[in-house]
């Protein structure tokens, strides 16, 4: 089980909280590289750019689901159809304040959601997030 992952990417429009979340991840040294997208459409031309990239993908995704423009289940339809040219595995985790069960059925509708995690993002909740990395997958 690894105790830091690569690359940890934060998909959130919410400025404090991917602050908080890459504050946590940091003192907790659980990434090397932690990157943060405020709309997830500069996340998919990332992505797109860098397909065959491994050291440039990301392990795991920390995806926000309310952000206009483009919502978590639009970057979940725009990953679906790229994912299999990407040359690394990529785990994504919901990320929401959100307890609608909604949120969480359509989330597990999703094969490549790992996990619904609820806000606020603890350090014990990335490292089981890192520690369960690549398990499974």
């Amino acid at each position: 089980m690894p105790t830091r992952i690569a690359n940890l990417w934060i998909i959130d429009d919410d400025p404090m909280a991917s602050f908080i979340i890459k504050r946590v991840a940091e003192l907790g040294e659980l990434a090397a590289i932690i990157t943060i997208y405020d709309e997830p459409r500069g996340a998919v031309d990332y992505l797109l750019q860098h397909k065959n990239s491994v050291e440039h993908l990301p392990d795991v995704i920390l995806l926000d689901i309310y952000m206009p423009d483009l919502d978590a289940w639009g970057f979940l339809a725009e990953f679906s159809k790229i994912k299999n040219e990407l040359k690394k595995t990529v785990e994504i985790y919901i990320i929401s304040a959100s307890s609608n069960l909604n949120d969480i059925h359509q989330a597990k509708s999703f094969p490549q959601i790992k996990a619904y995690i609820q806000k606020p993002v603890t350090k014990e909740k990335l490292r089981d997030i890192i520690e369960s990395h690549g398990m499974n997958s």
